[in-house]
């Protein structure tokens, strides 16, 4: 471990049980998992799995993780599911149509109101009769 900032390195992948799950790295406030940190993933590597995240080729992402950094798939799997970081650090914004949170820094509608605003020219209501 770079005991300076708690990442994990290529040596500690090579030593590490498939079934162990990370014991450092950022704790996520809704789930309570440490979402691994890796001292060889690349900035221009991180950019490219956060764009496979946004396209929804979650799958895709957990390999490329996966290679990069020779983590089991469970830590590739947490990884990528909370974008590399806690999901809003414990908060998300506000809806902006009912102020209730919302369910991640990402969402386009509420599980409350159930408004969705993907098209920001035409936001609706879930549900509603058109």
């Amino acid at each position: 471990m770079n005991t300076k900032t708690g990442v994990f390195t290529l040596d500690e992948m090579a030593g590490l049980a498939s079934s162990a799950l990370p014991t450092r790295g950022p704790v996520c406030p809704k789930c309570g998992a440490h979402i691994p940190q890796f001292a060889d993933l690349t900035e221009e590597d991180e950019a490219r799995l956060r764009k496979l995240i946004l396209e929804g080729r979650k799958m895709m992402a957990m390999h490329e993780l996966r290679d990069r950094v020779h983590c089991p798939f469970t830590w590739a799997k947490i990884w990528v599911l909370h974008g590399g970081r806690p999901d809003g650090i414990g908060t998300t914004a506000p809806c902006p149509y009912c102020g209730k949170p919302l369910k991640t820094a990402l969402a386009k509608q509420c599980q409350h109101c159930n408004m969705d605003w993907h098209d920001l020219n035409k936001p609706k209501r879930l549900g509603a009769n058109k």
